[in-house]
């Protein structure tokens, strides 16, 4: 793509100005802004010093590393220490919230999940929409200035009316709306005049052929990677807010920004390090500290280069099916352990300074597991011993280690392949949502 330049603004926001692209009709340049903003108010609002600099760079490599992973982003490459370029897209209204753990407004809904000490943890990520409204309004797909909310509805302190209302059932065709931080069962919750009930139709907000339950699918495996991601350089993804958007080939996207105000994060001990600390008031020069430091440690996300290693006996035993995982390299390699014992040492030395960042074997033979054995004395990468075909009475001879051998040892080839996939996902952030997403979907 040649030297590109900015046309015209076609839009712009509390943080951020969107530029259109001369001679181009598929891509617009996103530019920071300094200006930090707080509860949606405009005279919070406050300009820290190189903002947009910690905002681009963290959101261009966190749009990289989800890209990486295989997930839709509208993200196409950085440009300059403040912009970088994405697909035009037509946003969808909603801000799209999962949660790991249960804090801020999620509590003031739902306050008896309040604990002392660490907040509360959630074994399947909490899903949850909210509809963006500005003033009480929203423009619905057409572009159409809606009142979705009714004017005499306002926040006690503010005088003004509610914004980003919750959506309590987002899997109807009708949704209805509650006030995002007062318990659904008080009578408060509801946004209509006496009370009532306020609702809208999903269909003024969702495009065709798009559903909540995609969205839903894309935001769970993006909060994952990235939950991952921070978990291998020690902190912890509390919640995160992102947006969708369609481009111009009709495909569904997670657009706008990923940056540190759009998540709670915090270190292995729950130190804040994101955007939470300018809405509890911390000075600006620890919030800028801070945002320093995480568009620092951004710089470290990467899939690593690790493989799956399946090592039969011999071409006579079966070559087994293996999932494709970016940053997982799967090796089906034949040589016998009784027969070649000094090839068979080459050949593992030759993988171990490949793959310097690890790896696992499954050592998938039948008669006299001899390959396992030796494999485990020899390398600190865990090797999985599985009987190949369905006669196991041979099962003893990889059970029955001497010292110094740890040998590992199933009867299933799709478990030992998903126990090679979990001891991965240690360093891998997709493995990790791989395995991490089929085991939350048990939970529905």
């Amino acid at each position: 793509m040649s030297k590109l330049k900015k046309a015209f603004v076609v839009a712009e926001g509390k943080t951020k100005i969107i530029h259109t692209v001369v001679g181009e009709h598929d891509f617009v340049i996103i530019e920071n802004k300094d200006d930090i903003t707080k509860n949606d108010d405009a005279d919070q609002t406050q300009v820290m010093a190189s903002k947009a600099f910690h905002a681009t760079k963290t959101t261009c490599q966190v749009f990289q590393l989800l890209k990486d992973a295989g997930l839709p982003v509208a993200f196409k490459q950085q440009l300059s220490p403040l912009e970088f370029l994405a697909p035009v897209c037509q946003m969808i209204p909603l801000e799209v919230i999962i949660r790991r753990y249960a804090v801020g407004s999620y509590l003031k809904r739902f306050p008896n999940l309040a604990v002392d000490g660490n907040p509360l943890r959630f074994h399947r990520l909490v899903f949850e929409l909210f509809l963006k409204t500005t003033n009480g309004k929203v423009k619905d797909l057409g572009c159409n200035l809606l009142s979705t909310l009714p004017p005499d509805v306002l926040e006690s302190e503010k005088q003004k009316p509610v914004d980003d209302p919750f959506i309590q059932n987002p899997y109807s065709t009708d949704w209805i709306l509650k006030h995002p931080k007062i318990p659904g069962w008080d009578k408060k919750s509801r946004l209509g005049e006496a009370g009532d009930e306020v609702s809208c139709s999903a269909d003024h907000f969702l495009p065709d052929n798009i559903t909540v339950e995609q969205i839903e699918e894309i935001t769970r495996k993006v909060f994952l990677v990235l939950e991952a991601a921070w978990m291998n350089l020690g902190c912890r993804l509390i919640d995160f807010k992102i947006e969708f958007g369609i481009d111009n080939q009709g495909r569904l996207l997670v657009a706008d920004v990923i940056d540190n105000d759009s998540w709670r994060l915090r270190t292995a001990d729950w130190q804040e390090v994101s955007k939470q600390l300018f809405r509890d008031n911390h000075s600006m020069g620890e919030i800028s500290e801070k945002y320093a430091l995480v568009s620092s440690l951004t710089e470290r996300f990467s899939l690593p280069q690790q493989a799956i290693v399946v090592w039969r006996g011999s071409d006579n035993d079966p070559v087994s099916e293996l999932p494709t995982i970016p940053g997982i390299v799967t090796i089906n390699v034949a040589k016998s352990g009784h027969k070649s014992p000094q090839q068979v040492i080459s050949m593992l030395e030759k993988y171990l300074a490949e793959y310097p960042e690890g790896g696992v074997i499954i050592a998938n033979v039948g008669l006299s597991n001899g390959l396992g054995p030796m494999l485990a004395a020899r390398t600190s990468w865990p090797v999985i011993s599985v009987p190949a075909g369905n006669d196991h009475h041979d099962i003893y001879s990889s059970l029955s280690m001497p010292s110094q051998v740890p040998n590992l040892t199933m009867t299933g080839f799709k478990n030992a392949v998903l126990a090679a996939v979990n001891i991965l996902a240690q360093k891998n952030p997709v493995a990790y949502m791989a395995r991490q997403y089929a085991i939350e979907e048990w939970e529905k």
